[in-house]
């Protein structure tokens, strides 16, 4: 907008609070402007515009205003332990209807269109200028406008009123709306967040943007107002106009050859400015020429294969709470998704700031937006009309993880239609489909390949571009038993390109080293931190909470990698969304969900390198089998793999190397055919002979291609463990030594009196928690989140670097943690586990006490499984009890023991919130 053409309104405002806001119905077009308290002629509480309330809340505090205030009825302090579900982050915010009033000195009044222009409002806004009401706005998602009637702006002194109201929107059906910039303050946010103006428009031109065709050879400049008038279009690179042509009278739009232009992508993410005149107005936009297409199961982006390598942006900022309307912020945070390898960005139920989308422009990444749920049908286009003036975004979807039934897919149709005819996007009906391939089926229900309903799909597809499916946990909350010939299966029911809904989704402990970061902000003053720390103390667990933090996000890091690897060998995806790159304390009160903190640093073990392994165009992938532990000598036969969304390659070298320190046992370097772009190719297979080895020994397979601008490199662990002889019940016998599999509390008892040695393969008489390999959801109160090997002579004796790797994936797997849940007892264990930091436990593994006169020694893992891993520490186990070492170090009285056995059965909610949040109101 030319700046001539505006009067800015923001700066100071005065307010009062009215407990409820004014509703201007349909029967009432004369409702009676509100008029706020005052006092000597004077308002009495400035206000800054744009601003919210809770960042005001020290002014307010000095005047009347604020014992006026009602507040956040859903804040508490939280509190640990906590069991069962967590509720989402709750800050003490006022609630409420605020009426805002200003005065305007105006010494002329342009001819034209006038509008009252709003950058954002949270929730609700109503105008007044001079007791001439304006109009009426819900949601919080777009910037808008409310024209202004002829004759309402007068020379000198102009009254304008607002009322704002961040009361609780009804949206879709009468349906609340709750995205994320609103839950992340249990739907306490308000405020004026956007500039407010008031905009002349002489010859009514109002809008101005770009969208380019399917084939990108013409892209098109779109006009909205100034019909009668004579339009000039012109195109700059910011240095010298490209490109003039007029507009005539009676048109508003005008089709450009793209021959001579720069497509804009994520890699070179090229810019142009289009102005348009008319003789009293000018608008300008930066945009850039892209199209995204679905064809068949693929995206393409300019005719070139496209992989969706997305993160889910979840709108956590941990000192502002809000998001910023900083430019320089958003291109940072871009940048560094960019160097980790992300070309895209879902932002999950909420409507990114327009700094944002423009950095995301400059920088090169492309957004798929998602409204927040139960959005209604005439904010979406507002939502859309204000994003289509920006390139990167180029999907839009309609919220999270709600039920698509036969009246939503309709509302879903309007959605759609308008996102077709009003922008070049694409359209996906929602992000994870309930109702359709999980939960809720309605009337129309089939088995195969899975429970899904195919009628609502069918209905689906008939205006949907691409959709972000479930894979029913298969890449989230049960990444670890992914496959991708069963998710291809499954996939096939779809037809169109497929992003799988927020991979990984594996917590990590928290780290309390980031504490002094949070001081004096308001996400500090919620104690998630210190109610926490205060909890481990009292476990006795705090001084291990560091190792616990690191050891976790190493099993997150081999998850992670494993997880993104499984969508890239899946052929029926076109991508995915990450969830997550950082952490998100709103969520569940503590999110530790990130490869990075919240402030956008790697966690612990990761680095650049390793993620671009994984996560980049071109990815390399091994086809190994579930279990990594082999016997000694054993052969493997591994198909290698490319998923190539990069250009062809024509030929290069694919090098394969299996290795321990510095000794390579197998070395092949093979010339590759020409490998085509946007799909799955295999290379080679490698015949590997194991070494035979005489200890427990980690090898790694390294692969690398290189040549034709094709250099990528992956490895992956694999475990080789010497043949072991497990020692004969005779041979035990002779030492002292019993081994058990099941046992009573009584029975134990009485062999420690009995001054046995006792071998306990089993959790015995002990209260005991699942295991699996699977690390806990993120946020849960429930599941287990590190492992620490720890010294001894068991231990010592295998590879590994601190903590249980893929060398123990099908022992904790359908294994059990020990609880040992005294803070008194000494707690040292051989291999221990973490449960979460929310509802924390003592819980081992492996581990081992002098009773009296007996020793007892305890494996809970799961030896029983036809694996040489679980074979050799099985027979390292009975080994050492056989031995002269097995003497513990730690003795626990007849009475500790009698409390272990005694101890209450662990109950454990299991996760029965998948893709359907609890705390999301719209979910209820």
């Amino acid at each position: 907008m030319n700046s001539k053409s505006t009067l800015s309104l923001s700066g100071e405002w005065y307010i009062d609070y009215l407990s409820e806001a004014p509703y201007r119905g349909e029967d009432e077009p004369n409702f009676k402007m509100p008029e706020p308290t005052c006092e000597n002629g004077e308002y009495l509480t400035p206000c800054r515009v744009p601003g919210y309330w809770e960042d005001m809340l020290d002014e307010f505090r000095k005047t009347p205003l604020h014992t006026k205030l009602a507040w956040n009825p859903l804040y508490t302090l939280q509190r640990y332990p906590q069991a069962g579900y967590c509720p989402d982050m709750a800050l003490p915010n006022p609630v409420g209807c605020f009426v805002y009033r200003r005065e305007l000195e105006i010494d002329e009044i342009p001819e034209g269109r006038q509008e009252l222009y709003f950058g954002g409002v949270q929730n609700t806004a109503s105008a007044w200028i001079n007791g001439v009401f304006l109009g009426r706005h819900e949601g919080y998602s777009s910037s808008f406008s409310f024209p202004i009637p002829e004759g309402t702006l007068k020379l000198g002194n102009n009254k304008l009123t607002l009322t704002v109201s961040n009361n609780r929107l009804e949206g879709y059906m009468g349906r609340p709306v709750s995205g994320l910039t609103s839950r992340a303050a249990n739907e306490c946010t308000g405020g004026i967040y956007g500039d407010v103006e008031i905009r002349f428009m002489k010859d009514g031109l109002r809008d101005l943007w770009v969208t380019t065709e399917r084939d990108c050879s013409l892209f098109t400049v779109h006009t909205e107002g100034a019909e009668d008038v004579q339009k000039t279009v012109w195109i700059t690179d910011g240095q010298k106009c490209l490109y003039t042509v007029i507009i005539p009278e009676g048109e508003d739009s005008v089709a450009i050859p793209s021959e001579g232009f720069k497509l804009w992508t994520p890699s070179e993410p090229k810019l142009y400015t289009v102005y348009c005149q008319t003789e009293g107005q000018r608008l300008e936009n930066r945009f850039g020429i892209r199209r995204l297409t679905a064809e068949g199961t693929r995206l393409m982006l300019n005719g070139e294969p496209y992989y969706f390598r997305g993160i889910t942006e979840h709108c956590y900022h941990p000192i502002t709470v809000h998001p910023t309307r900083d430019k320089n912020y958003y291109r940072k945070v871009v940048r560094t998704l960019k160097s980790l390898g992300f070309n895209s960005i879902r932002f999950h139920t909420y409507v990114p700031m327009e700094e944002y989308m423009a950095a995301a422009d400059e920088l090169g990444i492309i957004i798929e937006i998602e409204t927040p749920n139960n959005t209604t049908f005439e904010e979406w286009c507002d939502i859309v009309r204000m994003a289509r003036h920006y390139t990167s975004p180029v999907m839009y979807s309609s919220g999270n993880e709600m039920v698509i039934d036969e009246d939503y897919i309709e509302h879903l149709r309007a959605c759609a239609d308008m996102v077709h005819k009003e922008c070049d996007s694409l359209f996906s009906p929602m992000s994870a489909m309930r109702g359709i391939e999980y939960h809720s089926y309605g009337d129309c229900e089939v088995d195969e390949p899975f429970p899904h309903n195919p009628k609502r799909l069918a209905a689906l597809g008939e205006f949907s571009d691409l959709y972000n499916c479930y894979s029913l946990g298969l890449t989230s909350y049960n990444s670890d038993r992914g496959d991708p010939a069963l998710l291809d299966y499954r996939n096939s029911i779809y037809g169109k390109p497929l992003l799988t809904h927020e991979i990984c989704i594996n917590g990590t402990y928290i780290d309390f080293g980031l504490q002094y970061r949070y001081e004096g902000s308001r996400i500090g003053e919620t104690e998630f931190m210190s109610s926490c720390a205060k909890h481990l103390k009292e476990k006795g667990l705090m001084h291990r909470a560091p190792i616990y933090y690191k050891n976790s996000a190493a099993w997150q890091q081999l998850l992670r990698k494993n997880c993104f690897e499984v969508c890239r060998r899946t052929d029926s995806f076109a991508g995915y969304d990450f969830l997550g790159d950082i952490d998100t304390h709103w969520h569940t009160f503590g999110y530790c969900v990130g490869m990075m903190n919240e402030f956008y640093e790697l966690k612990p073990g990761e680095t650049v390198e390793n993620v671009l392994r994984y996560n980049s165009d071109r990815v390399l992938l091994a086809d190994l089998p579930r279990c990594r532990n082999f016997a000694a000598g054993a052969r493997l036969s591994v198909p290698l793999l490319l998923s190539n969304y990069g250009k062809p390659i024509k030929g290069a070298t694919l090098t394969v190397r299996l290795y321990s320190g510095d000794r390579t046992y197998y070395r092949r370097s093979v010339r590759t055919a020409e490998i085509e772009a946007g799909c799955i190719s295999e290379l080679y297979k490698a015949e590997l002979a194991l070494p035979r080895v005489d200890a427990p020994t980690e090898l790694r397979l390294k692969v690398t291609l290189s040549g034709d601008g094709a250099d990528a490199e992956n490895e992956w662990r694999l475990y080789a463990y010497p043949k072991e002889k497990l020692p004969s019940q005779k041979e035990l016998k002779a030492k002292g030594v019993t081994v058990l599999e099941e046992c009573s509390g009584a029975e134990l008892m009485q062999r420690m009196k009995n001054g046995e040695k006792v071998v306990l393969l089993g959790a015995g008489p002990f209260a005991s928690v699942e295991t699996k390999f699977q690390l806990s959801v993120a946020g849960r109160t429930f599941g287990h989140l590190a492992t620490v090997i720890n010294e001894h002579p068991i231990t010592n004796r295998l590879a590994h670097e601190g903590f249980c790797g893929w060398q123990f994936r099908e022992m904790l797997s359908d294994g059990r943690s020990v609880v040992l849940d005294i803070p008194t007892m000494p707690f040292e264990p051989a291999i221990e586990i973490a449960s979460t930091y929310k509802n924390a436990r003592r819980e081992a593994l492996l581990f081992e006490y002098k009773i009296g006169r007996g020793s007892l020694l305890v494996c809970s893992l799961n030896l029983s499984c036809a694996d040489a891993g679980a074979h050799w520490l099985k027979a390292a186990i009975l080994q050492y009890a056989a031995s002269d070492e097995f003497c513990p170090k730690d003795t626990i009285s007849y009475a500790t023991l009698a409390t272990l056995c005694e101890a209450s059965p662990i109950v454990e909610e299991s996760n029965s919130n998948e893709a359907a949040n609890k705390n999301d109101i719209t979910m209820n």
